[in-house]
């Protein structure tokens, strides 16, 4: 008998052998929507819940729970060796039922926790796009104040340049003329309130000492 891996595999080649690979016809049989019986062959790999494995094992007899539920033995049951009934008190499968609905229990909160890990990863992703856009937005938003810095810094620098060129030409024009410098007179002006004795020193002074150099 093949070897298989998980109940999965099992429930595949189920199906192949005794439905020829149908696998709408074998989710009428145990009573399911053929979705859920793709979700497990198929699809994304769900692990079969407690309902449905109870579904197989009741649909088909001649199917052994224990190949089924575990992968040991032979898928078929020993039908050359009388089948002996339960008392009616006991389970059909002891030990098997509580299994089961103790993977069932387990596979679905797995499954609870995988979603909800899948759902944080997506916000995750969603928030880090939303981050990265605002990011973006920032640096365009800086690289247009920094145009703007450099084309200010520029006006100033020109302003500048004008500024000291307007000194300048002040400077030039408020500068005296050498000239008249030159023809100014080196002695003290003469007294109006003593004539005669202003006109006394001027005649002390020699006549090339009247104009200075």
């Amino acid at each position: 008998m093949k070897n298989f891996l998980g109940v999965n595999d099992r429930i595949l080649y189920l199906i192949d052998s005794q439905l020829g690979g149908n696998k709408k016809k074998f989710a009428e049989r145990i009573g399911f929507a053929p979705q859920v019986v793709f979700n497990i062959v198929s699809g994304r790999k769900s692990k079969p819940s407690f309902d449905v494995l109870e579904a197989i094992i009741s649909s088909f007899d001649e199917i052994s729970p224990e190949w089924l539920l575990t992968g040991k033995g032979a898928m078929l049951r020993d039908q050359s060796a009388p089948e002996v009934a339960p008392p009616p008190s006991e389970p059909a499968f002891p030990g098997f039922i509580e299994e089961i609905k103790s993977l069932s229990v387990k596979v679905g909160r797995l499954e609870a926790e995988n979603e909800h890990l899948r759902a944080a990863i997506e916000a995750k992703q969603r928030e880090i796009e939303a981050k990265q856009k605002e990011i973006e937005a920032k640096q365009r938003e800086i690289e247009a104040q920094r145009r703007e810095i450099e084309a200010r810094q520029k006006e100033i620098e020109d302003k500048e340049r004008q500024i000291k060129l307007m000194r300048i030409d002040h400077l030039k024009k408020e500068e005296p003329d050498i000239h008249t410098q030159y023809l100014e007179p080196a002695h003290a002006p003469l007294s109006p309130e003593n004539p005669v004795e202003s006109a006394e020193l001027l005649k002390s002074q020699p006549q090339e000492a009247l104009f200075t150099p």
